[in-house]
């Protein structure tokens, strides 16, 4: 018996990989305020640690008040709302290349490690 087109198109169909995701516009927290020159190091807070940015999983956010720090992961790159993220700086400070990963924080696996990029910092003025 041979199979027939369809059948074959319908294989090779489910066998592609997903659409990616789009990549999402600015975070809503940084909306109003003015980006500033990048920068390669920011100083670890721990008041106000590097989180997911609402809305953005491709994006984390450092900072409050006056001064938010973003760093784009890119569209392949991402953390899901319910990931603890992870971070070994080096010394007391974020840098571009440190990697940060994540853990679901349900089932605790391990997911996706990212490369971090430059700080911009995002001002209000």
């Amino acid at each position: 018996m041979r199979p027939t087109p369809l059948i074959l198109l319908s294989l090779i169909a489910g066998c592609t990989a997903p659409a990616p995701e789009p990549f999402p516009g600015p975070s809503p927290e940084l909306a109003g305020r003015t980006a500033g020159p990048a920068q390669q190091c920011i100083s670890v807070e721990p008041s106000s640690g590097l989180r997911t940015a609402e809305g953005d999983r491709h994006t984390l956010l450092s900072g409050s008040g006056r001064v938010i720090y973003s760093n784009s992961l890119g569209p392949h790159c991402g953390f899901g709302w319910n990931d603890i993220l992870v971070f070994q700086p080096l010394g007391t400070q974020y840098c571009r290349g440190d990697i940060v990963r994540s853990v679901d924080r349900t089932s605790g696996i391990p997911g996706p490690s990212c490369v971090l990029g430059d700080f911009v910092p995002h001002t209000r003025i």
